[in-house]
């Protein structure tokens, strides 16, 4: 309770005070040029300031599209690192392909030499038998011929 009253005679005071008559400001030219070099100078440095904070967050501004841009930068670099160890690999790949078939090419050929040389015929000289086919009721020799492939 004592506040609120210690409240409100402070502030009946300061009404009471504005309210006072007060004594006429006197005006020279000294102190007219003062207040205005003073006002200037104030201005000034009102000036400074706002332009030194504009700065700063132009600045900051620049530092983070840098970044960003660094940042895109580094993407890009690492997709084409990517991309180019990729391509590598697929040509590893490809290489690799290739080598199996030739090992593949090889073993067959040396799978047909060696059943060749099972049955006594040789790789230089076409195989010839006789078939008999049934065609429309009558039987027909018909001449196979074989260079090695297998069994037509």
């Amino acid at each position: 309770m004592n506040r609120t009253r210690l409240a409100a005679a402070a502030t009946l005071a300061a009404l009471l005070t504005t309210l006072a008559p007060q004594a006429p400001a006197l005006a020279d030219g000294a102190a007219s040029t003062r207040n205005i070099i003073l006002g200037g100078a104030a201005a000034t440095l009102l000036i400074i300031n706002h332009n030194r904070k504009v700065h700063e967050r132009y600045a900051e501004d620049a530092r983070r599209q840098a970044a960003t841009a660094q940042q895109r930068d580094d993407a890009w670099a690492a997709y084409r690192s990517e991309k180019v160890a990729y391509d590598h690999e697929a040509t590893v790949a490809s290489e690799l392909k290739r080598e199996v078939a030739y090992q593949h090419r090889v073993i067959q050929d040396q799978r047909h030499q060696l059943s060749m040389a099972k049955t006594g015929q040789s790789a230089d000289f076409a195989r010839q038998s006789v078939a008999h086919v049934n065609a429309g009721g009558k039987s027909q020799q018909v001449a196979v011929v074989s260079y090695g492939w297998g069994s037509l």
